[in-house]
This record gives C-alpha cells, sequence and structure tokens, in this order.
C-alpha cells in the first residue's frame, strides 16, 4: 500500500524517483547515489530542462492563439484590446500564470492568483465580453460548476455522511439561517431605504459557502490525508452543497415576493419541488449508472484473466470513459435543462447527488465483486485503496477540473469591478454588515458541531472553511440588480446596486482568507490519516 503523499499527486507531478524505473515508455532512468535521477544528457540538467518547459509553454499559447486567429471568420472577436474570444483567451492564460506565479513565489493558493489577474484585467479595460461570447463565458461557468460539485459528490463517504448525518443537517442550516437573518436586520436598521425584503435578500445572497473555493481545498488536504479520521472532509463537502441550496431556495421566494411574481405559499411550494424533483433525478441517474455501462468482470468480456495484460487496461480505461462521460453529460444537463423547465434548484442538487450515489455503487459493486470472486480483478497490480475507493473516475473530473478552474477563478474577478467601491461610506457600511453575519455565523457554526466528536482543532478549522463567498454571490448578485432594474423601480434598482457593492466586498474580503486558511491551516488543524 503506497503511502498519502504519494497518492497525492497524479504520476506527472511526483518526483521521478517515486516512479518506476521502467515506466512502460522504453526509458530507463538511473537514480544516482542520493536518491535523485541523473541526468543522461546535457538536455536533461536542471537549467535547460527549465528553458525547454517554458519554451513549451510558450509554443503552445502561441500555436492556440494561431489557431483562433486564423479560422476565426470576425477579425474583431481577435482585436486587442476590445475583441471578445482575445479577452477571453487571455483571460485564461493570464489567470494561469498568475496562479502558477502566486504559488511558487508566494505560496498562496493558485486560486487567488488567477482571482487577482480577473480583477486586474476587468478594472484596467482589457477585458470585453459580448454578443455569443457572453453566452460562452456562461457555458464555461456552467460546466465548471458541474465538474465541482461531481468532484464533491464523488468524494463524499457513504458511511461517514451516514454517521454525521445529524451534524451534516444542523450546519446546512442554523449558519445559512442565523447569518441570513442577522444580515438582514442589520442591512434594513443600517443601509438607508432598505426594505426588510431587500435585507432578508441581501441576508441569504450572502449567507451561501463557496463550492467553487471549498471543495477544491478539501480535496488537497484529502489526498494528503488530512480531514479523513473524523470525515471532516464529507461533512463539509455536504453541508456546503446543501447549504448552497438553501440560499438559493430563500433568495427566489423572497425575490419573488417583492416583485410579486407569485404569491408566498407558490414561491415555498415551488421552492420544494425544485429539491424533491432535483433529489428524485439525482438518485435515479446515479443509479442507473451504478450498472451502465457493465462493469470490466462482466461476461459480454471475453478472455478475462487474472494477470494485469494490455487488454484488461484498455478494457479499464474504456469503461472509465464512459462513467466519466455519462456522468458528467448528465450532470450537465440536468443543470442546464432543469433552468430550462423552471427548475433551476433542481439541476445543482441531481448533479451531486448523481456523483455520490453512482461512485458509492460503483466502489460497492467492485468491493463485493473482490470478496466474491477472486479469480477476477480488474486490475490486481494496481493499490487496492484506487479500486475500493472508485480513483480512476474521480480521477478524470479532478484532471478536467484543473483545466477548467483558471477559467473559473479569473472569470469570478472579472465581476470585480472597482467602480462599485468609489463610495467610501458604502464600503465601511458594507463591511460592518458583513462582520455582523461572520460573527454570528461563527458562533452558531461551532453551537453546530459541538458534541459531535470533533476536536477543538476540527471545530476551528470547520469555521475557517465556512468562511468563503465567491461563487453563488457572484451569480446571485448581479441577478438581483437586473431584476430590480427591469421589473422594480428606481429605488429598487438602488438597492440592488448597493446589494452588488456588499456581494463584491464579501468576495474580495472572505474568498482570499477561505483559501489560504484552507491550505495553511488544515494540515495544523487536522489529524492526518495513516
Amino acid at each position: 500500500m503506497r503511502g498519502s503523499s504519494e497518492l497525492a499527486d497524479p504520476p506527472d507531478e511526483q518526483p521521478l524517483q517515486l516512479q518506476q524505473l521502467g515506466d512502460g515508455d522504453g526509458l530507463q532512468r538511473r537514480p544516482d547515489h542520493s536518491g535523485d535521477v541523473a541526468a543522461m544528457a546535457w538536455c536533461d540538467a536542471r537549467l535547460p530542462a527549465t528553458a525547454a518547459n517554458v519554451a513549451a509553454a510558450v509554443v503552445g499559447v502561441a500555436i492556440a492563439w494561431s489557431l483562433l486567429y486564423v479560422n476565426v471568420q470576425s477579425a474583431e472577436l481577435m482585436t486587442v484590446p476590445g475583441g471578445s474570444l482575445s479577452s477571453i483567451f487571455m483571460l485564461y492564460v493570464t489567470g494561469t500564470v498568475a496562479g502558477k506565479l502566486i504559488y511558487e513565489i508566494v505560496g498562496l493558493p493558485p486560486r487567488f492568483g488567477m482571482l487577482l489577474a480577473g480583477i486586474a484585467l476587468q478594472n484596467a479595460g482589457l477585458y470585453t465580453v459580448s454578443g455569443w461570447c457572453s453566452h460562452l463565458v456562461s457555458f464555461i461557468r456552467e460546466v465548471s460548476l458541474a465538474v465541482t460539485l461531481i468532484n464533491g459528490g464523488l468524494e463524499l463517504d457513504a458511511n461517514q455522511l451516514r454517521r454525521l448525518r445529524g451534524v451534516v443537517a444542523r450546519l446546512t442550516l442554523l449558519p445559512c439561517l442565523a447569518e441570513a437573518a442577522t444580515v438582514g436586520v442589520a442591512a434594513h436598521l443600517i443601509l438607508p431605504g432598505f426594505s426588510w425584503q431587500w435585507s432578508l435578500i441581501l441576508g441569504f445572497t450572502l449567507s451561501a459557502v463557496s463550492p467553487a473555493i471549498l471543495v477544491p481545498g478539501l480535496f488537497q488536504l484529502k489526498r494528503l490525508g488530512y480531514g479523513e479520521v473524523k470525515g471532516v472532509n464529507t461533512l463539509l463537502i455536504a453541508a456546503s452543497s446543501l447549504d448552497n441550496i438553501v440560499s438559493i431556495c430563500a433568495f427566489r421566494i423572497i425575490l419573488g415576493v417583492l416583485f410579486q411574481t407569485g404569491s408566498l405559499t407558490s414561491k415555498i411550494i415551488q421552492g420544494l419541488i425544485d429539491v424533491s424533483v432535483g433529489t428524485v433525478l439525482g438518485v435515479v441517474w446515479g443509479f442507473f449508472l451504478i450498472f451502465v455501462p457493465p462493469s470490466p468482470w462482466a461476461k459480454i468480456y471475453k478472455n478475462q484473466k487474472i494477470e494485469n495484460t494490455d487488454k484488461s487496461q484498455r478494457l479499464d480505461r474504456s469503461i472509465t470513459a464512459k462513467r466519466s462521460f455519462l456522468l458528467g453529460a448528465g450532470g450537465f444537463l440536468a443543470m442546464t435543462g432543469s433552468r430550462w423547465c423552471g427548475y433551476p434548484v433542481a439541476g445543482p442538487l441531481a448533479c451531486i447527488i448523481s456523483a455520490f450515489v453512482a461512485g458509492t455503487g460503483w466502489r460497492w459493486r467492485l468491493k463485493m465483486q473482490n470478496h466474491n470472486n477472486s479469480a477476477i480483478s480488474v486490475d490486481e497490480n494496481s493499490d487496492d485503496e484506487d479500486q475500493c475507493r472508485g480513483k480512476p473516475v474521480e480521477k478524470v473530473f479532478e484532471y478536467a477540473w484543473t483545466g477548467l478552474q483558471p477559467s473559473v477563478f479569473a472569470f469570478l474577478g472579472t465581476d470585480i469591478k472597482f467602480e462599485l467601491l468609489k463610495s467610501f461610506d458604502m464600503v465601511l457600511v458594507g463591511l460592518l454588515v458583513l462582520t455582523l453575519g461572520i460573527a454570528v455565523r461563527m458562533i452558531v457554526t461551532t453551537c453546530s458541531v459541538l458534541g459531535s466528536g470533533f476536536s477543538r482543532k476540527e471545530i476551528i478549522f470547520v469555521n475557517i472553511s465556512w468562511l468563503p463567498k465567491a461563487t453563488i454571490q457572484a451569480i446571485l448578485a448581479p441577478f438581483a440588480l437586473n431584476i430590480a432594474r427591469e421589473l422594480g423601480t428606481p429605488e429598487d434598482a438602488e438597492c440592488g446596486t448597493r446589494l452588488v457593492t456588499i456581494a463584491v466586498i464579501s468576495i474580495l474580503l472572505t474568498a482570499p482568507i477561505g483559501a489560504i486558511g484552507i491550505k495553511l491551516f488544515g494540515p495544523r488543524l487536522l489529524p492526518r490519516a495513516n
């Protein structure tokens, strides 16, 4: 059994001495006396290899740009600055480079550098997207959110979730409602012209935890073995996803009441229908994927052998690809299709539930197969933990998230415009409202997990993880402003503008603090599994 630290990184990111001397590519790497791999030629030395690595990145970017420039018919889309496609391209490249630099030089999470890149390009006037390219940005965001939720569902541990079901429910509801109520009361008393409806809309906008910040940080800790002893990762992933559902449902209900798009009763019923549809759809789709496509040991596959042959490896990769495609495409269809049908909350819920059900079913079937028929094994030489935990599909979505991550956080940065922060008084008031809400949230969060078997250090980490706000705020705040401008009065539009300003402040303040806190304090506060 390999150590957890060795399992933490994909093979291309591990030191060569941790890999087999024969990789199957015909190359032999000779270790020197210090344990490092000795370079075989001058081009493998540190300086030439570094230069070659940089050259590969530069040439790759140049080829991608040239492909776009040559094949895009509209020259306006590729104009620098001002072109929509060129803006998206520069945002992705800049976000990737900024994330790499801030991690290598400062040691901060790459997501923070990507966020800063988006903020810089937006406020420097170098990011301009319009027309169908704005729909492309929305598409990328939807795909990224689907991948994030699927990752979260695959990482959930059924046994830990069963054991922690009571604290998951408390952590989902109590901190969210407490922060929303606190922000609502504070906003109504402090902000001029804020009705109770607008105050509660602001409260539920700020009460949602960002899965885009939380889940990737937990993935990194989970791969290193932190938080697995008592199921802290499972608790936070499950509760954060359900926390978002509660915030979005309450937001939609109160916004609908404010602009009279339906009675309060109809909005509550709509929210319950959303949750029910998402739950049923997720369970049905996840259960379907447990058996479709058939498992590698199904009798339709001929010449099954115990040893790890090339044919068995190809079969394993083929089934992993099919499962990954169906799970990813189905989750994305659930998100976009549910919104098209008028049930926007159902999609994200179905996404994470289907991933959880399918992943749990795959691991259970593999465990039963290996237990009942040890003569048939998908890959006898692979790690037992990889098999029992369904790692192949998880790794596919981890790699997908790695590719999407720069666009997610860079796009999020483009939503932060400094012109919204020109009013110094508004910034101070927003900070006061936000601080009050976070303080109450931390108190209620602590009370929610007390008596659940967690140590004091683990409770502190739960509070740190419950800080970041980004994705949901960036979605809900502009949506409320657009509705206010279309259906409301000038006073409503002003309230919507203030709501967006406070949401921007919450992102700028809590997103980096939460991301850095999870990375720095996770290894210090969480016990490490053997």
